[in-house]
């Protein structure tokens, strides 16, 4: 059930379905008119028109859009499974800017549009969090091989490859015996070119300019290709060069409806109510940096019986981003009620829509500036030599060296201002109205003065990850000639890979508070001063101004490299602070921001061999039919290890004061020791004031309060597991051609192995809250005294039954009609478990811990298809001849799955498996004729689960709404060797929506309520002017 706030008079998904349908209507339109004065006034020339002028003429259309549309059509029909392609004919001619967006033009393949898949408040305009048919499952390769990056999961972040160096992006549904293992969703394979590809000189460039109309900052792109074959008497040598290189600059809107709960005090029985505990607002600034470079050397003997590949290929992206925030500090306040005499709205499902928000107990403004640096870089060597000894047998060795690392900076200072109240309106263009204002509703004059803030929080967090892999493979093929068995393939590889994480936690600490010592206001001065800001333009100005705050006007990122940041902020701090640099931390490795506990080393070796043979018969039901296809086996043996420490907690920050000191005695700076540490807590236990939370180990008896004195020395303990497991992995391909039509069948078993992030294994050892356990039921006396998440070392990999059934009718070139229908049995599937584990610190003191970690259990299933259409209308009379359509949909539909919910108000609800849209749709219209070529595309995904648990408090589910987004370009062809075109990205403006599940307790279980209102996003809509040279 999802709530009826802001739709009245719009609806996002029908909205941007009626404007695209406009729009593509309207451009066509327009495409034709420009093609019909192209067509009547042709290009000034010096010399009548030749046969050869009309030849290459001819050629420029081959090499467009329909060629492209051949090409990938090709790819599909002769492969020897489920494939789907998208390529580049034209050198930087792939029809999008991002990889990502590549993808999401493929049959069954999703994107979303935030930073992380579990991060709903960071904006990404070029899409993220790569699905297919509803499954994270996805592995990515570089021309067939490995492509990884050092992040918490396994694939390469498409993104931070340039996609004008591209020959195609492939994708493969289903599996084949002599691919390597690990994709149970799918394998995205990016292929580059090779100078073999042409075997004649080539040279391509391209420059781009890019623009978002809310970030008004012009962002420059380069790429550029040359490659050339030369024979010899001793063979044939290829050489390729390829670079590109592209800045982008984007911006971001966010408002937000902060935490909607049930609140029986406004309800009347089953007539329940859902308020929000307050609003927030964001702009976001994004700068996108990012350079690709690929160059390969090529040998071929005279004979053709030997060749050999070279090829090194690097991607360094650098992502760069900052916001400024008001938001609702949800830890200071209560449950909001109207002011007397006032009311709330609401729709027809009890979701509140309007009214001014005054807390029962008052909450802060929080004014988070926050900014972040993440560097990336991938480098891949390979070496390939293919040989044919005779005209039947074939051997392929490949050998390849691939490292990343990733170097991430991450700072935020918090502002505050004494309480102001949320004024929350329907507003309008589908986004509503928050403002922070006074009791009157009207903005407070408070915000003018920057003395009225203070300086109340920082927190920073820092990663510096490497690792790498080699790799080696061989594979025979053994042909036959007039036998039903066409081939015999065999081959066998091993790869070796390991990778250091260093990642510290996210440090937040307070700099001055009112409890803590007093606040320190905001400075004019100084490197800390700040600056005015107002949201200017806050959501293209169709809401008014949520209110004036100020901001450190100082680049956080330099500040804090060159340490003026940290010195300021403890200039800063009142007698309270309890913020530490990451590098002054206790137990900090010298010279680094990182305890022990933040740092994991983890290998993997895998070995895997396979056979498969290839059969099929000629002219099985007459002329052009054939029955073809493979059967095989593949063997594979995964050896993974992983060290990291256990970190014990520490005394002092567990029992001492904000500074660590013995609290009975304030300003003698008195260590707490386990000698004094019981004492302590007798004290604090025995001092609660009225309305203050007593910590947890109040509620333990006197024996269970001196076992976890004891344990808590603050000690590192290195440790190592590992674990061990091989899968066989049988596949079965048949393809049945007749005459213009294909129809396939496959089915395969599939694994994927765990992310890196989920079995890496350290363990930091922390108090577990006993007020939370007798919350809840449960029995302090017997619930294990602490708690820790991490990875679980003895995870196997998530298996697959896969099948695939389809029909392909290609009926004139460039045209067809698909149907694929899958389904997917998968077990082993991995969700959130705990277990309960004894831990020894250095002194052999034990105690348990749960420990919470993901586990393979459960199984489930997905099933659903893909329906495909592509045409040109050449055989339409004049000008109309150049109109095309390229259209597909997915449906999926999945079973129950293992979704585990671990925030208390949510135990219990069946939530859907996240990410997975049951329906997506493409569109594309294109216009090629002569020199011109036009293209719309229009992308739509129904609402799906983003995320079971959001990042931040209050940690709920959060559900992606409706989306769709049109992109057009326009290129014109000034001659045989220029071309000029623009892209348009976001044209209709689209707001991202996301809605926070709410729910409800009833007899002492938990129920879900409706969907409610929780975020709308605007991003820039963006053109790119593109210049292209060919020789």
């Amino acid at each position: 059930m999802k709530s009826e706030m802001f739709q009245a008079g719009y609806a996002p998904a029908a909205r941007g379905l009626r404007r695209s349908v406009s729009a593509l209507a309207l451009t066509v339109a327009v495409v034709g008119a420009t093609a019909a004065h192209a067509q009547s006034t042709p290009a000034p020339q010096t010399t009548a028109p030749t046969t050869d002028d009309a030849a290459q003429v001819d050629d420029v259309v081959v090499t467009g859009i329909r060629a492209r549309i051949a090409s990938s059509q090709a790819i599909k029909r002769d492969s020897d499974t489920f494939v789907d392609a998208v390529t580049a004919d034209d050198i930087g001619a792939l029809p999008d800017k991002s990889v990502n967006e590549v993808l999401q033009r493929i049959p069954g393949v999703n994107i979303n549009r935030f930073q992380g898949p579990t991060d709903p408040d960071h904006f990404s305009v070029e899409g993220s969090n790569v699905i297919i048919r509803g499954l994270s499952y996805v592995r990515s390769e570089f021309n067939g091989r490995d492509a990884f990056s050092v992040n918490t999961g396994r694939a390469l972040g498409f993104n931070d490859v340039s996609p004008e160096l591209l020959s195609s992006v492939q994708v493969f549904k289903n599996a084949t015996a002599d691919r390597i293992e690990g994709g149970i969703a799918g394998v995205v394979d990016l292929r580059t070119r090779k100078a073999f590809d042409s075997r004649k000189f080539v040279f391509g460039a391209t420059a781009e300019g890019s623009y978002g109309d809310l970030r008004e900052k012009p962002g420059l792109g380069f790429s550029s290709l040359i490659s050339n074959v030369w024979d010899t008497q001793y063979g044939s040598f290829g050489a390729l060069l390829s670079y590109g290189e592209s800045d982008l600059y984007s911006e971001a809107y966010g408002s937000h409806l902060t935490d909607f709960t049930y609140r029986s005090d406004l309800s009347n029985g089953n007539d329940r109510r859902y308020v929000p505990r307050g609003g927030a607002v964001r702009t976001q600034q994004f700068d996108r940096s990012r350079s690709t470079l690929d160059g390969s050397l090529q040998w071929e003997s005279t004979d053709g019986r030997a060749k050999l590949t070279g090829e090194y290929i690097r991607a360094d992206s650098t992502s760069a981003w900052g916001e400024r925030v008001v938001e609702v500090d949800l830890g200071s306040g209560g449950n909001p009620t109207p002011l007397p005499g006032q009311s709330f709205t609401y729709d027809s499902n009890g979701v509140f829509t309007s009214g001014l928000l005054v807390s029962d107990s008052p909450n802060l403004q929080v004014l988070p500036k926050r900014q972040r640096d993440l560097q990336t870089l991938t480098e891949d060597f390979s070496l390939a030599a293919e040989f044919h000894p005779t005209d039947r047998l074939s051997i392929w060795l490949d050998a390849q060296y691939s490292k990343a690392s990733a170097d991430d900076l991450d700072m935020t200072v918090y502002g505050a201002i004494t309480p102001l109240y949320t004024l929350i309106g329907e507003g309008s263009h589908g986004v509503p109205d928050i403002q922070f204002v006074d009791a009157s509703g009207q903005p407070s004059a408070s915000t003018n003065d920057p003395s009225n803030f203070y300086y109340r929080s920082a927190m920073d967090h820092i990663e510096q990850s490497d690792g790498d892999q080699s790799a080696f493979k061989a594979d025979v093929k053994y042909d036959f000639d007039n036998s039903p068995l066409r081939a015999i393939r065999m081959g066998a590889r091993y790869s070796d890979r390991e990778q250091t994480r260093r990642y510290t936690a996210y440090n937040w600490g307070a700099i001055s508070e009112s409890w803590a010592g007093g606040v320190t206001p905001f400075q004019t001065t100084g490197p800390l001063a700040v600056e005015a800001y107002d949201f200017p333009n806050f959501q293209r100005g169709h809401n008014p101004t949520p209110m004036k705050g100020f901001y450190p006007t100082a680049d956080l990122m330099t500040a804090y490299r060159d340490g003026t940041l940290q010195a300021a902020l403890a200039a800063a701090s009142s007698s309270g602070s309890t913020w530490r640099p990451l590098d002054q931390r206790p137990g900090a490795i010298a010279g680094t921001p990182f305890l022990p506990g933040d740092i994991n080393n983890s290998a993997e070796q895998t070995t895997s061999a396979y056979v498969r043979f290839d059969f099929g018969w000629d002219d099985v039901f007459g002329p052009d039919t054939a029955v073809t296809g493979n059967l095989g086996v593949r063997y594979a043996k995964t050896d993974f290890q992983t060290r990291g420490f256990i970190s014990s907690p520490n005394i002092a920050q567990n029992f001492g004061d904000a500074n660590g000191f013995d609290p009975r005695f304030p300003g003698q700076n008195i260590p707490v020791t386990q000698a004094n540490a019981a004492a302590i807590a007798q004290f604090r236990c025995s001092t609660i004031q009225p309305g203050q939370s007593a910590p947890g180990y109040c509620l333990l008896s006197n024996d269970r309060l001196n076992q976890l004195v004891a344990f808590s020395d603050g000690s590192f303990q290195e440790v190592e597991r590992g674990n061990s497991y091989d899968d066989w992995l049988p596949s079965l391909n048949v393809n049945l051609k007749y005459k213009e039509w294909v129809f396939r069948g496959a089915v395969s078993r599939a694994m994927t192995r765990p992310d890196f992030g989920v079995t890496a294994f350290a363990a930091t050892l922390f108090y577990t809250d006993m007020n939370q356990v007798r919350d809840n039921g449960g029995d302090v006396n017997t619930a294990p005294l602490l708690t820790t998440f991490t990875g679980g070392s003895q995870l196997t990999g998530v298996r697959s039954w896969n099948y695939d059934l389809g029909v392909e009718w290609y009926f004139k070139p460039g045209s067809s009609v698909t149907f694929n229908a899958f389904y997917k049995d998968l077990s082993d599937i991995l969700a959130s478990g705990s277990t309960v584990q004894q831990f020894s610190n250095a002194q052999g003191v034990s105690a348990d811990a749960q420990v919470n970690q993901q586990v393979n259990i459960g199984s489930g299933w997905i099933k659903g298809f893909e329906v495909g259409y592509q045409q040109t209308y050449s055989f339409l009379p004049g000008l109309w001849s150049g109109l095309g359509i390229e259209a597909n949909y997915t449906y999926v539909e999945p079973s129950t799955f293992p979704n585990a919910v671990t925030e208390p108000r949510y135990v219990g609800l069946e939530l859907p498996l996240q990410q997975l849209s049951k329906h997506t749709y493409n569109f594309s219209v294109f216009y090629e004729r002569d020199r011109l070529s036009a293209r719309l595309a229009y992308n739509w995904r129904n609402g799906f689960l983003l995320t079971p648990r959001d990042d931040v408090n209050p940690f709920s589910p959060i559900f992606n709404d409706s989306t769709g987004q049109l992109d057009g370009s326009i290129f014109y062809t000034l001659n045989d060797n220029w071309k000029i075109g623009l892209d348009g990205a976001n044209l209709l403006d689209e707001v991202t929506v996301t809605e926070q599940q709410t729910s409800y307790n009833l007899n002492g279980a938990n129920q879900a309520g409706p969907l409610a209102p929780r975020s709308y996003f605007r991003s820039d809509r963006r053109v790119t002017f593109s210049l292209r040279y060919t020789f």
